[in-house]
Order: C-alpha cells, then structure tokens, then sequence
C-alpha cells in the first residue's frame, strides 16, 4: 500500500514554506537514519504533503505585534544541527537538565492555574496573550480558523481518494488544525463520502488538546455522544516534552477516551519525552525541531512506515 504522511506545522511566525518543510523533513530523514535505517529507506517512497500555513500566521502576527517577519531559517537550522550531535540514548532528563535558560515553571504555573482559570472563564483570555493565533483561531468574527485549515483539505482528501496509509504528524496549534479537519471529514455532509476512510496513524506533539478550553472549542464538542468525536482515526500517539507549557495538560487519553468507548479508534497512548532543543542560547520545549527527531517520535513513524 502506498503511503502518505501529512506534517501539520505549529503557530507563532513560520520561515517560507520550502524552508521550513525542509527541516522538517530532514530531522524526520536523519532520526531514521540514526535510529531504524531499515525504515529510513522507505521513507524515500513515502509521499509527503507539508500543510503549510505560514503565511497567513505571519501576516495575522505582524499586524497583531506591529512588526514584518524576519525569517529565523539559520537559527532552526543551527538548532537541527546541534540536536543531531545526540545518539539515541543521550535524549535524557540528566541531559535536559544541563540545557541554558530552562523555564520550567511555566509547566507548574499552567498546571496549577488551569482549573482556576477555567472555572472563571478566564482561560481563552490568557491563552490570547500568549498565543494570539490560537487565540484568533477560535475568532467567530474571523476567517483565520477556515484559512488555517484551508491548506490540509485537498493533500488529505486526494490521500484518502488513493486509499493511500495515511499518517498525520502535526505540532502545537496544528494538532488543533488536523483534529478539527479529520472531525469534518467525518461527520460533514459534504464529506459523505469519506466518513468511512480512516487514517492509520496520528502524532500529535506539543498538543494543546488536552486543556479544557481547547477542548471545549473543538469541532464537535457540542455535540452528544459518538459525534462528539472524529471516527476515522486508528491510533492516536500524544507526545508532549517536559516544561512544555503550551501542553502543560500533557495527556489525551483520557480525555479522549469516549473515542474508544464508541469504539471510534484502536489506541490512543500519551509519551513524556525532554526536548533537547536550544534556541538562540535558551532552552526550547516546545520547538518542534526537538519533537520530530526524538527516538520516540521516530520509532512511532517508523513503525508506521514499516507496517
């Protein structure tokens, strides 16, 4: 079976598309290569669709922050090439530990005043001002979340149409992006068609959908029962880094576990890893460069690959 794998990328600013796929693919590429090289092979074959949104983040960010873009490419780059010098081995918490600038009480704060800001509705307001594009992304008043989804429909619809394996790897705000879109094409009239196609696998890392404001605001969370849910997920892998703020709520499965009690998905597991990445001298948790070379993050693709 021909394989298709989607790369969901995150929010804040975002270098140009062929850039920022590019390293992508290459942390992908090179942790195969380090770690499964039987499946760093097939990965040649896989046909890979970068879902990319930059461009309407960056322009929603400048006007937002009053400022142009200035493209970072050579800094995630340097940052690629210093998580390369780690083995497979070396991804460790005594390792994470001796990273400059680490923040962890970001983690704490979140954990702690979530459920406090929830209660008073406080949360969306406080996720605003520290990522404004998600904030905007709920926006009723704004096309942001159609334009932000927009570029996943046609990759995932014409994947589906080859009866390709389909595995998704989204990072931060587009975990939230490829959540909605599959919920969509599951339950929308207008997908009729699809509601039986399903992907084989789906990586979230650095994920949000675990804090109950985003959960609340995600597609179908108005609904009852099954519908509440997407149906054409087989396994849902989480990954969320230590000191990860934006997934402070680290876990999915159990707030997802009506998805397996309607017997909508296989699996849904949850994975703690340390980020090892730095940027420009600071610890980075959150980065997704850190993400997608983890030995776990890759053994979950390469056991995809080579399915």
């Amino acid at each position: 079976m021909n394989k298709t794998l989607l790369l969901v990328h995150g929010r804040s600013w975002k270098p140009p598309l062929d850039s920022l796929r590019s390293l992508w693919v290459d942390a992908i590429s090179w942790g195969l290569e380090r770690d499964i090289p039987q499946a760093a092979d097939r990965f040649r074959d896989v046909r890979i669709e970068f879902v990319y949104y930059g461009d309407v983040s960056n322009k929603f960010l400048q006007e937002a922050f009053g400022k142009p873009y200035e493209d970072d490419t050579d800094s995630r780059r340097i940052t690629l090439e210093h998580l390369k010098r780690y083995s497979k081995n070396q991804f460790s918490k005594a390792n994470y530990n001796s990273l400059p600038g680490k923040e962890s009480f970001r983690e704490g704060a979140a954990d702690v005043l979530s459920p406090i800001l929830n209660f008073f509705n406080l949360s969306e307001a406080l996720i605003t001002k520290v990522a404004p594009d998600m904030g905007e992304y709920w926006n009723e008043e704004s096309y942001y979340g159609t334009q932000v989804r927009r570029p996943m429909i046609t990759p995932l619809k014409e994947a589906f149409d080859r009866n390709d394996s389909i595995a998704i790897v989204a990072h931060s705000l587009g975990t939230m992006i490829s959540y909605d879109t599959l919920w969509k094409f599951s339950r929308y009239g207008e997908w009729f068609d699809y509601w039986k196609k399903r992907i084989d696998l789906f990586v979230t890392l650095g994920s949000p959908l675990g804090d109950e404001t985003v959960k609340d605001k995600s597609k179908g969370q108005k609904a009852k029962k099954e519908r509440k849910y997407p149906a054409n997920v087989r396994r849902w892998v989480n990954i969320a880094a230590e000191d990860d703020y934006i997934s402070h709520d680290s876990t999915v499965r159990g707030d997802y576990k009506g998805m397996k009690q309607y017997g909508l998905v296989e699996s849904i597991h949850d994975h703690k890893i340390y980020n090892l990445s730095v940027r420009e001298g600071k610890s980075n948790p959150h980065h997704s460069g850190g993400y997608l070379i983890h030995p776990k993050t890759i053994k979950t693709i390469a056991d995809w690959i080579l399915e």
